[in-house]
């Protein structure tokens, strides 16, 4: 069954007529610049694009006589309260959306104890379609209630069960990359595919469905997702490559996650042998590029940042499941300098939180220990930093920072509305003393509040979660 866009999105009272937002607006602008607007007034068309922000607006009846000409002339005014702000989007760059029923499960032991003992049998039982279907639509309507406006999802070996998230992401109305899983080796638990043909057919059946079903691209995205490099062989990583080349697919992997996925006898390389790092087996297969997004990159070469910079590959920083699975710190900061995109991700379910809202504040924290091991205070990711990691820089490890990740005019409506009362130590004197401290505010959310803060979801102009929403 093809699933047309937004077919069973949560419908707002008023969604067909432009709405103006008035209140307090907080984005990242840029890693070092965090924009807060005590009294913003941005309007949003029906199509969801901002038409314009303007950050002193006079009364209600001027903003609507102001922007008559933009079609706001009998806009739904929605006034938010003192204590509110708006702020964007969370975007997920790396969630394993089969694990969601091992989350807080099985982190005691290693990554490959953690693989066979319950990744690997999790995953492999998605050939039952109704239990995808339960599943990933309990993960879509729970990442959105936590913020997640837009998530990379790493899918199974399935493809019937790839549509199925797919499917349930479009019509819950989130933006999503979905791909089927590549596995022919290296795995457990019947977690494989027969043959790299089998692998590469039913691949390209998911990225033509995710096509079928979303045409002109506006929530869903196909990908081509390679495990790793102890999963996929050559001719796998080659033909995995030729697809993204044809349907112009994203690409979804894993790469140096571990001190063996470096070491001379890893399976990567001894799958790959031609290879002297990592990066060099993505890229002579056509799978690094802009549309690439990379898992974890926590032991890379030097040679690897160079790829990486050159090619325009995001890196999806997963600091909650890496200290986890005590994999190690991802060097952020060596990539920012290097000109290297990084956006956050959960990595359910090596990650316990499937919210881009903790894994602000894992980052954070991750920083500040990498900082104390290596001796170098430049590692500690400042509050401006992991605010655009979390939005804007998810923007751009997805190739999305045109569309999404600010407010920017032009830009669509990917929103949270954000309610600090009742935070922990957020009492009134924040918001009620003049225009309020708006950076005390944001920082009280990110770091004490929890999804109660998150009133309300937009994806796209659409309320999709949140109060009023039917979910």
């Amino acid at each position: 069954m093809v699933v047309k866009y937004h077919p069973n999105a949560p419908v707002e009272e008023g969604t067909t007529s432009p709405k103006i937002f008035i209140g307090r607006l907080i984005h990242s602008k840029s890693l070092s610049n965090l924009e807060i607007i005590p009294k913003a007034a941005i309007g949003v068309q029906t199509n969801g694009t901002i038409a314009f922000l303007d950050p002193k607006p006079s009364t209600t009846e001027q903003l609507q006589t102001r922007y008559a000409a933009d079609g706001f002339a009998n806009a739904q005014i929605v006034n938010l309260k003192k204590s509110q702000f708006l702020f964007p989007g969370l975007i997920d760059t790396h969630l394993h959306a089969p694990q969601w029923p091992n989350l807080a499960l099985g982190m005691e032991g290693t990554l490959r104890e953690w693989c066979e003992n319950w990744t690997d049998p999790m995953e492999a039982s998605y050939s039952d379609t109704a239990k995808a279907r339960r599943v990933y639509a309990d993960v879509t309507k729970t990442t959105l209630s936590l913020g997640s406006t837009t998530v990379a999802y790493n899918s199974s070996i399935h493809a019937d069960a790839t549509n199925i998230l797919a499917d349930c992401a479009l019509a819950a109305g989130q933006r999503a990359i979905v791909g089927k899983m590549c596995i022919t080796v290296g795995s457990t638990q019947g977690n494989w595919e027969e043959s790299a043909e089998v692998s590469l057919a039913d691949s390209e059946k998911s990225v033509k469905y995710i096509r079928s079903i979303d045409p002109e691209g506006r929530l869903v995205h196909p990908c081509v997702q390679p495990r790793g490099g102890p999963y996929c062989p050559p001719e796998l990583m080659r033909g995995l490559g030729e697809q993204c080349k044809e349907y112009g697919a994203y690409v979804q992997a894993h790469m140096c996650e571990t001190q063996s996925d470096i070491a001379v006898a890893d399976r990567t390389l001894e799958l790959h042998p031609k290879y002297s790092c990592y990066s060099d087996m993505y890229l002579s297969s056509g799978l690094l590029n802009s549309r690439s997004i990379l898992a974890h990159c926590i032991h890379l070469q030097p040679k690897d940042i160079d790829n990486m910079a050159a090619s325009r590959a995001g890196v999806a920083h997963n600091p909650n499941s890496n200290t986890c699975l005590r994999d190690g710190e991802c060097r952020v900061r060596d990539l920012l300098d290097r000109g290297v995109r990084v956006g956050l991700g959960t990595d359910c379910s090596a990650g316990y939180m499937p919210s881009i809202h903790d894994a602000m504040r894992s980052a954070s924290n991750v920083s500040r220990h990498l900082a104390l091991k290596a001796g170098e205070d430049r590692y500690v990711l400042g509050f401006s930093e992991i605010v655009c990691l979390a939005t804007m820089g998810g923007a751009q490890v997805v190739g999305m920072e045109d569309r999404i990740g600010n407010f920017e005019k032009g830009k669509k409506f990917d929103a949270l509305l954000i309610d600090v009362e009742g935070v922990i130590s957020a009492d009134a004197s924040l918001w009620d003393d003049g225009d309020g401290d708006g950076e005390a505010m944001v920082k009280k959310w990110v770091f004490l509040g929890d999804r109660t803060s998150i009133k309300k979801v937009y994806v796209d102009g659409t309320l999709v979660a949140g109060q009023d929403a039917s979910l």
